[in-house]
């Protein structure tokens, strides 16, 4: 009798994502683990946007009634755009208050998902973008870009490489990509 090959188990790991644009992200960021053949299934959830406490509570909501059917994850996530992030601490909405206790982990996007995408380009990796004018600046580069850009827009347009470039300069995103596996310290 022909042996099965055993195939390893996929690490489940939640992302909760602020909105379109972040869960876009994250698919893509679950494409490239497929690619590094990782193992690795994200279940991204859509957070509502807002301030990143009511984000924050929401993903919390949805990794407890994630966890209680499907079973425990390996790590969990939440993508935030940084740019409120002080006013809500100022008005004390603290996100790390949302989640308590609870295993999952910040992770902010500087100043926001379109600075972010912005910092991607070969150059511009550690050159400062205000929120205000993230979007802007990324049309400057990126003309066809309509928020939020699809996974696959997302993957035609930028690579791993890409992403370790500007984790260089970026501990959330060097701390994202290792969680995910995708990290290599160079």
């Amino acid at each position: 009798m022909a042996r099965r090959r055993l195939v390893p188990r996929r690490r489940r790991i939640f992302i909760g994502a602020e909105g379109e644009s972040e869960r876009s992200f994250a698919k893509w960021l679950g494409r490239l683990c497929d690619e590094a053949d990782l193992h690795v299934h994200l279940d991204v959830r859509v957070c509502g946007g807002g301030d990143s406490f009511a984000v924050a509570r929401y993903a919390l909501k949805q990794y407890r009634e994630r966890y209680k059917t499907y079973g425990r994850f390996s790590a969990g996530l939440i993508l935030l755009d940084a740019d409120r992030i002080e006013e809500d601490r100022s008005h004390g909405r603290d996100p790390l208050t949302a989640i308590g206790g609870e295993r999952l982990s910040l992770v902010y996007l500087k100043p926001k998902i379109e600075g972010l995408l912005f910092r991607l380009y070969p150059g511009y990796e550690n050159r400062p973008v205000s929120a205000h004018d993230a979007e802007r600046s990324l049309q400057q580069l990126w003309p066809e870009y309509v928020k939020p850009a699809s996974a696959n827009a997302l993957g035609r347009r930028f690579k791993l490489d890409d992403l370790r470039r500007v984790s260089r300069h970026d501990a959330d995103l060097r701390r994202l990509l290792a969680i995910l596996g995708l990290f290599h310290n160079e």
